[in-house]
């Protein structure tokens, strides 16, 4: 048992811990996992109430909570880490290939960091980070998969990469993104994609550790994938590309967390 678990206690109400991040990179399975555990809560796995819904209040936020009964409550919302969004003016990032790029959006953009830090200062904050290069592919193709069951348009990888479709490339700026969050947040969680296979019992415990609640707690269904997206392998040129375009974000970010992160810069 950590001992924080000991002396750190719910609040009152609003999120005792939430992930911010990142897409594609095991979120659905983490929360999986710590919904589980006895002592931690979690109503809705994404609200989106910093990126989407802020404009229905705190009361809303807090509505999702209020069923936490002793247990440490929160919410994993990936695109937390990229907030208020790159380019704020806009509701969401269309490229000129995309009709929608000229509605914008109207209501306040808030950063997701300050709104935690300010209204809630007890609260964890932690993110799970995968290999940049497969996780703009991967979210790429779970961008196209849905696209195509809706008959929507899409476009081949190289031009939403160029244009930045859906922050294709800026979600990966991990270095980037990890200095900014421990500006607020120094012990902010860093956990790997790459653990999920790996050791995901060593993943979900760490986890647990970090939230403050009994880490000998054992998940069930830790083998088992969530939203998994098939798709075409990654073409070689497309990854040396990428591993290019990352690289001295991978070297920066495997510098903050102590992590050898050597095989993300594998160039087959």
């Amino acid at each position: 048992m950590n001992n924080a678990a000991l002396i750190r206690l719910p609040s009152p109400q609003g999120p005792d811990f939430v992930g911010v991040g990142v897409h594609k990179s095991g979120t659905s399975w983490l929360g999986t996992m710590l919904a589980q555990h006895p002592r931690l809560f979690i109503n809705k796995k994404e609200i989106s109430f910093f990126v989407r819904f802020y404009h229905k209040g705190h009361r809303w936020y807090h509505s999702f909570f209020k069923d936490k009964n002793g247990r440490f409550a929160g919410e994993l919302t990936v695109s937390y880490i990229t907030s208020p969004r790159p380019d704020p003016q806009h509701r969401e990032f269309y490229p000129k290939w995309n009709p929608r790029r000229l509605i914008f959006f109207w209501r306040k953009q808030p950063s997701a960091r300050d709104e935690l830090k300010k209204c809630y200062p007890g609260v964890r904050v932690f993110a799970i980070f995968r290999d940049p290069a497969d996780r703009a592919w991967s979210a790429y193709w779970f961008w196209r998969r849905r696209k195509e069951r809706l008959g929507k348009r899409v476009v081949d990888f190289e031009t939403m990469w160029r244009d930045d479709g859906r922050w294709i490339r800026t979600r990966g700026m991990y270095a980037d993104q990890l200095a900014y969050w421990r500006e607020a947040f120094p012990d902010f969680g860093v956990f790997f994609y790459d653990d999920i296979k790996a050791d995901p019992v060593g993943l979900a415990q760490s986890a647990f550790r970090f939230l403050g609640v009994d880490d000998t707690f054992v998940p069930e269904g830790y083998e088992r994938k969530v939203n998994k997206t098939d798709y075409t392998p990654m073409p070689p040129e497309i990854r040396a590309m990428l591993v290019d375009y990352y690289r001295d974000q991978i070297i920066r970010f495997a510098e903050m967390t102590g992590r050898d992160l050597s095989r993300w810069l594998h160039v087959p």
